[in-house]
This record gives structure tokens, C-alpha cells and sequence, in this order.
């Protein structure tokens, strides 16, 4: 007697087919974040390690933060036109480049973040490396990387200068559109509303890139992620850019 196997039907087949592809539905989102929560991690990894080599800087530089423009103590409004800008002593990128054991900032991993699209900037840059955005082109101030510093402290700022340096952010994600290596808050870089409908819409910080939020690296050495609307809220000394303002 010849022993029968019973086959699938084509409805018991469509099904199972079905269940798969809901289960795909429901389960690539659920990789998707958990890709980018362990990006996040490392991003916030990097940040870390250059709070940590700026620490270290400021222990050998007598608590002042590396310096890219001429000295004032009130850089709101004596480079409120960018008229301190034109002598550049180079970008702070690379003045603590010796504390992440670094020889170049374009070639150091810390300073890439694994969710920038564009972390050297390239589609910003023409063939001879000036920023394709400005009039006349022209270089930005040091090698493109994810990250962009706070300008309040290139002017030769001290940490006795901060009264709350643990609130006062240092370096943010740079947004793939923003060609320089630092922002001002002081010149509308931090937020440039488009309309009631889209108030958070800042021009040098990536605010976004993971989960809602991004990595800060605070005036102290130490790294955070937040939502970039809880660090731009004023505070008492900090009433125009919150956590933006040095001081």
C-alpha cells in the first residue's frame, strides 16, 4: 500500500506567507531603531573621549579652552558681525588632537559619528575644499567632522569665566548642511524658525539624528544626549541660548 502525503493547500500556503510579512512589518522597524539606538551609543561613546581630552586640556592649559580667534570677554557683541573671525589660530579640533592620540581630524575615529551621512563634509565642498555656500568661496577654519564647537568659547574663555560650565554646551552634532567647524549662537545658528509650524529648525546642529535627540559634549568634559528643544530653554544666566550660552 502506498503510503500519501498530504500537501499544503494554496490558502494554507498564502497564509503562512501572510504571517511572515506581518511579522516583518512589525519586527524591521524594531531593528531599525535598535541599529540606530547602538549608533547613537557609540556616537555618544566619541563624545565622551573628546569631553575627556578637553578636561585633560584644560588641566595643561591653566583652565582655558582652546583658542581659535583674538581675546574678548564678551564675544555676543564684539564678534557680533564676525569682525574677530578674520585672524584664525586654527581650528580646537586639532589643538586637542595630541589628547585622543590623533594626528589629523579628518582620520580620527572618535570624531565621526556613525549616523552622519556626510561626517567630512564632502558634498559641501568644491574641488580646491572651499565651502560651495559662501560668497566668495572659502575653507572652513579646519577639516569638516560631526561635530561643531560653540564659538563663545573661541575668543580665549577660561573655565572660571562659566558659572555653570556642567549646563554649558561645548561641542553638538553637526547638521550635514553646515559647513564650518563651529556655530554661533549669537548669529541665529542655533535656531532659524521657518515658520509657527516648524520653530525648531536650527542651522549647525544635527537636532534630530537620534531618536528625537543628539549628543552634547558640556563645558566640564562630560557628554549627554537631549532633546535639542530642553537645551536651547533659558535659564538664569543663561537667558538668551540656555544651554548654548557660555556665560
Amino acid at each position: 500500500m502506498v503510503k500519501r502525503t498530504r500537501a499544503f493547500t494554496l490558502i494554507e500556503l498564502l497564509v503562512v506567507i501572510a504571517i511572515i510579512a506581518i511579522l516583518a512589518a512589525i519586527l524591521f522597524p524594531v531593528f531599525a531603531q535598535a541599529r540606530e539606538k547602538a549608533r547613537a551609543i557609540a556616537c555618544l561613546s566619541n563624545c565622551r573621549q573628546i569631553g575627556l581630552a578637553l578636561s585633560m586640556y584644560l588641566q595643561d592649559w591653566d583652565e582655558k579652552f582652546p583658542q581659535e580667534h583674538p581675546t574678548t570677554s564678551n564675544p555676543v557683541v564684539d564678534d557680533s558681525q564676525g569682525q574677530l573671525e578674520t585672524i584664525d589660530y586654527g581650528s580646537p579640533f586639532d589643538k586637542i588632537l595630541p589628547y585622543v592620540s590623533g594626528h589629523d581630524s579628518n582620520k580620527v575615529g572618535i570624531y565621526i559619528c556613525p549616523s552622519d551621512p556626510d561626517p567630512h563634509g564632502q558634498s559641501l565642498l568644491d574641488a580646491n575644499g572651499n565651502c560651495k555656500n559662501t560668497d566668495p568661496p572659502a575653507p572652513p577654519p579646519g577639516a569638516l567632522t560631526s561635530y561643531v564647537l560653540n564659538a563663545y568659547y573661541l575668543f580665549g574663555a577660561t573655565l572660571a569665566q562659566l558659572p555653570d560650565p556642567s549646563r554649558s554646551i561645548y561641542i553638538s552634532e553637526r547638521r550635514d548642511t553646515f559647513c564650518d567647524v563651529h556655530y554661533h549662537p549669537w548669529l541665529g545658528e542655533i535656531l532659524a524658525p521657518n515658520g509657527p509650524n516648524d520653530p525648531i529648525n536650527p542651522i549647525a546642529i544635527a537636532y534630530n539624528r537620534h531618536n528625537g535627540g543628539s549628543n552634547f559634549v558640556y563645558a566640564d568634559g562630560h557628554a549627554k544626549w537631549h532633546r535639542f528643544e530642553d537645551t536651547i530653554r533659558p535659564f538664569e544666566g543663561h537667558e538668551l541660548y540656555g544651554e548654548h550660552q557660555a556665560f
